[in-house]
């Protein structure tokens, strides 16, 4: 059930024990999410646990507030009265952390992806916020919550990263508020921009030039796709832990406007990762396969599938896709 973000306030002030659980391939906003709300509860005097079930990225490990994330197996048998899952647009994409939740739902969601369906006995969702750690401050604020520089840090996390640190179109002026708030209570922006965007290996490197040889551009320079294949990965030592700002590179070429990374992990899986700069909302592709996510930035998963006839399919959507929306954006402009 949608409801307001006071309702939610009113719900936390009434649990005693809470079970925060974030979604699988975790990013910046999934980590900071699960990690700042359980640090706010516990600042409330309650006993909370983050959860997520999936590994998460090493060089995530070093922020302050990430080990107060928990995987499946330290919860299980964890006994609580408030479930709730941040930055998730559905049941699905919190992974095995589902078998925590009691009733096959959680009391509380709280995310701002519009490709959410409202999952939970307690739904706030919202994509005008640019981050779900951009709610997760707002209910801090409305909690009268007093930051330290770890729950400062970990909070200013998400709003980054979710932000493309502070270029992206979702960045307004409420986030460069509460980013100058956060940075006032202690949080380190050179810290956490150090740790997400200078992470860079040597096998890193290799894989990403491995990629740069299966670069396709198409549409008259509109589409251009990559692969990064099981084989590329194994071969470089590495995992899909590597490969988190490889679509952006495509992107970054000029003249493109979608931008679409296939990632081979594990085999006969295929991750893909859709962007777009000005006019195309690849959420909408990504739900077509299965997946969701924002208008510039989304993604989904295909399993048992091979590399190249998924690639061959969603190329051919991705086609049609932008030449009836490139007709529409000539409309508007005209």
């Amino acid at each position: 059930m949608l409801v307001q973000l006071d309702d939610i306030v009113e719900r936390l002030k009434k649990g005693k024990k809470f079970l925060i659980i974030g979604h699988i391939k975790p990013d910046g906003d999934d980590i900071s999410s699960v990690a700042s709300l359980t640090l706010i509860l516990r600042k409330m005097g309650k006993i909370a646990e983050g959860c997520i079930a999936d590994h998460i990225p090493w060089f995530y490990q070093d922020l302050e507030g990430v080990s107060e994330i928990k995987g499946l197996e330290e919860l299980k048998g964890y006994d609580y009265d408030t479930s709730v899952t941040v930055d998730a647009s559905e049941i699905s994409r919190i992974g095995d952390g589902a078998s925590l939740l009691k009733d096959g739902k959680p009391d509380i969601t709280l995310d701002h992806h519009r490709t959410n369906v409202g999952f939970g006995k307690l739904d706030f969702y919202d994509s005008n916020y640019a981050a779900t750690a951009v709610i997760v401050y707002e209910i801090a604020q409305k909690l009268g919550i007093e930051y330290d520089s770890k729950l400062a840090g970990i909070n200013l996390l998400g709003i980054a990263t979710d932000t493309g640190f502070f270029k992206y179109s979702n960045t307004d002026a409420k986030v460069f508020r509460y980013a100058a708030n956060l940075v006032e209570k202690g949080a380190n922006i050179q810290k956490i921009s150090s740790a997400v965007l200078e992470h860079q290996t040597l096998k890193e490197l290799k894989l990403f030039s491995e990629m740069l040889n299966t670069l396709t551009v198409d549409m008259d320079g509109k589409l251009a796709w990559a692969y990064v294949s099981y084989g590329m990965l194994d071969r470089n030592n590495c995992t899909d832990d590597e490969t988190g700002g490889f679509v952006g590179e495509v992107r970054s070429i000029y003249g493109v406007e979608v931008a679409i990374l296939f990632i081979e992990w594990p085999k006969n899986q295929v991750n893909i990762s859709f962007r777009s700069k000005d006019y195309i909302d690849v959420s909408e592709l990504a739900v077509y396969f299965g997946g969701g996510g924002h208008i510039r930035a989304s993604g989904c998963s295909i399993k048992e599938v091979d590399l190249k006839e998924t690639i061959d399919k969603v190329i051919k959507k991705a086609r049609e896709f932008i030449i009836e929306n490139s007709h529409d954006q000539f409309k508007s402009t005209s």
